[in-house]
């Protein structure tokens, strides 16, 4: 990966931001199994052709620096400690920030947005955290609960004094219950995944399956009711058939505007996406 630097930072910030090839080969972290297969594919065939602006890691930074402060306190719980299991052909790794052995709870330490907490899905934390549980009962450690402690970077007191829906504190905790079900769903899952990593490295680049919906942060499709001489929509709804039907109770001059999914993640947050033949007919169809 080359790291640009287009705002002449000082070294010490562009080095404190460069990131470094997260998994070995045949290696996939507990984060790493919440992407996508192209996306992990193609990450790994790539990394050398990517090119990032040291400015646009600095919130990875944020994350890193916030890690390094918790793990300089001691509290008597085991910290950053990495678990390595094999599964199929390859292994699966994680590393836990911390461990309470004596209650079996894992916590993990998180910078997140606002955002997050306000659209209140979870559901990546949920699989992280599983995985993590997973990892511990392979080497013989109770987990029952998992808890992420998420620093709100973005947070603002004055909105949250207007706003009762807006996070009432800088810090949010999100917290679950591990079940012996759960983990053995969580057992069959990483191994399918595993699998799906493993056949599709054998694929070329186009070949490979794109990422899901819900890993390329896709909202579905969107039926917008417009009115003819304005630019905004009346009302928006999840299906065709319940746009059209308040279109016609609204009389001729409104009609419906299908507005196709957006993959969010894929357009700013994926590294992949010069590589990726999903991306590119996606653009192609949007012009």
């Amino acid at each position: 990966m080359t790291v640009t630097n287009k705002l002449h930072l000082p070294e010490a910030f562009v080095k404190a931001v460069s990131v470094e090839r997260h998994n070995k080969a045949g290696c996939y972290s507990a984060t790493t199994l919440n992407k996508g297969v192209k996306e992990i594919i193609l990450q790994e065939r790539h990394w050398g052709e990517f090119t990032v602006d040291a400015a646009d890691s600095v919130w990875a930074a944020f994350g890193t620096a916030f890690h390094a402060i918790m793990e300089k306190h001691e509290d008597g719980n085991f910290h950053e400690e990495k678990f390595d299991i094999a599964v199929s052909n390859s292994r699966v790794t994680g590393v836990v920030d911390s461990y309470d052995m004596e209650r079996g709870i894992i916590a993990d330490w998180k910078t997140a947005s606002v955002y997050k907490v306000m659209k209140d899905d979870f559901s990546d934390w949920y699989k992280q955290g599983m995985t993590y549980a997973w990892l511990l009962k392979q080497n013989g450690l109770e987990v029952r609960k998992c808890r992420f402690i998420a620093c709100l970077k973005d947070h603002s007191k004055t909105k949250a004094k207007t706003d009762s829906s807006y996070p009432q504190s800088p810090v949010f905790v999100y917290e679950f219950e591990v079940t012996p079900e759960e983990l053995e769903q969580t057992g069959k899952r990483i191994t399918a995944k595993v699998q799906a990593i493993e056949a599709a490295e054998k694929m070329a680049d186009d070949d490979i399956e794109p990422c899901t919906a819900e890993e390329r942060w896709a909202d579905g499709d969107k039926y917008a009711v417009m009115k003819n001489g304005r630019k905004t929509a009346v009302r928006v709804f999840d299906t065709l058939i319940d746009a059209e039907n308040c279109a016609g109770e609204l009389g001729n001059s409104h009609y419906v505007e299908h507005r196709p999914a957006v993959s969010r993640k894929c357009g700013d947050y994926c590294l992949c996406k010069d590589f990726c033949n999903f991306y590119r007919q996606e653009q192609g169809a949007a012009k």
